[in-house]
């Protein structure tokens, strides 16, 4: 049976290469994208005209998120993986703190930290209902701060980390439910954010993740994982 798939920030880098990847795999995916009227997504729409569903979706704005959840379940009951893709930098993001922009950093929190906890609360009656249901929380090892090297992006790193403790809250409540909730980092990509010089390109990484998504079963083991399935300090 197909798999239903939900992913944030589905328009560009790694959200688009991930749902890629599902289209190719034979599942369907609700592409949640706040422009779905965007090139790349509309492309792929047309090679995937049935299983691909482009959703609008601004994971800052409850109603848009509730509108979203809705959207999907005039499609389906159930989603079996919901993958909290959608992140930015502020501006401001990698100038030293004399310089940064604090102000900046609310607006990331918004998407980064609370934007995934909008959309699984909102689809929470349809990942409920899916079979060997996970919660997939696209991180960053700049959330680690056992790891921490940096001496700036205080909005993002910081964000990451309070998506990673979100992740925590969320494996707790929902390990009643046996829904399997992860933090994941994705390795350095050459994505928008990720810069020309990083070194994974995103559809591969994209490969590696699925592939990691589909293996992991079990409500054992590390919450916070690499994109090799290793446990990585928090």
């Amino acid at each position: 049976m197909k798999k239903k798939i939900l992913v944030t920030g589905a328009s560009r880098g790694l959200g688009f290469n991930i749902t890629r990847k599902y289209l190719e795999n034979g599942e369907t995916v609700f592409a949640g994208a706040r422009d779905i009227t965007s090139e790349k997504l509309q492309a792929l729409k047309e090679n995937y005209p049935d299983t691909l569903i482009p959703i609008t979706l601004d994971v800052t704005d409850t109603a848009s998120v509730n509108a979203a959840a809705k959207s999907i379940g005039s499609y389906t009951e159930h989603l079996d993986v919901i993958i909290n893709n959608a992140a930015i930098h502020s501006p401001t993001s990698f100038e030293i703190l004399e310089r940064a922009d604090i102000d900046d950093c609310m607006a990331t929190y918004d998407v980064n930290s609370l934007g995934p906890l909008r959309v699984v609360k909102a689809c929470l009656s349809l990942i409920r209902n899916g079979d060997g249901a996970k919660i997939i929380n696209i991180s960053s090892e700049s959330g680690s701060i056992g790891a921490c090297g940096r001496d700036r992006e205080f909005d993002y790193c910081m964000t990451k980390a309070a998506l990673n403790m979100g992740t925590k809250l969320l494996a707790n409540y929902l390990n009643k439910d046996k829904i399997l909730v992860l933090a994941v980092h994705p390795g350095w990509m050459r994505t928008d954010m990720g810069g020309p010089n990083a070194h994974l390109d995103p559809y591969e990484a994209a490969c590696q993740l699925v592939e990691l998504f589909e293996k992991r079963n079990t409500l054992d083991g590390p919450i916070f994982i690499d994109n090799e399935g290793e446990e990585y300090p928090w």
